[in-house]
């Protein structure tokens, strides 16, 4: 009666439950989601970081363009770039600073026709170059 008994027991345990099957398909979808939710949150920091990037650029530019030409007036401006097959609103405000030969140029970044938040504000100073030259 003892060898009958082993004899089913061995033949019980060759496949799985259904509820085994069931346990782990709740598992693997719940690994699933979460490795898809991860990638979609990898990309969308993908695209903020891009346009920051962008925007860093345009802004960049801008000083440089500042820095580069006559002494800058007091005031505010605004204005369109066009960089990376994106349009850009840039405003620029310039201000004096504690030292008279030193203006301080804060420019604000938004891709355009958007409100809001800039994607990126920056600061810059440029200084007032000298009409004499102290090379000899």
């Amino acid at each position: 009666m003892n060898m009958a008994f082993n004899l089913n027991n061995s033949y019980k345990q060759k496949a799985f439950t259904l509820l085994e099957v069931l346990v782990a398909l709740a598992v693997l979808t719940m690994g699933l989601g979460t490795v898809i939710k991860v990638a979609g949150g990898q990309a969308s920091q993908l695209s903020y970081l891009k346009d920051k990037t962008i925007a860093l650029w345009v802004a960049n530019n801008k000083a440089n363009e500042i820095q580069l030409a006559t002494w800058p007036s007091t005031g505010t401006s605004t204005g369109h770039e066009f960089m990376a097959n994106q349009e850009w609103d840039w405003k620029l405000k310039v201000s004096n600073t504690a030292d008279k030969d030193l203006r301080r140029l804060d420019i604000e970044i938004n891709r355009s026709n958007e409100e809001g938040e800039p994607v990126v504000r920056f600061i810059a100073f440029t200084g007032k170059n000298s009409s004499k030259s102290t090379r000899p």
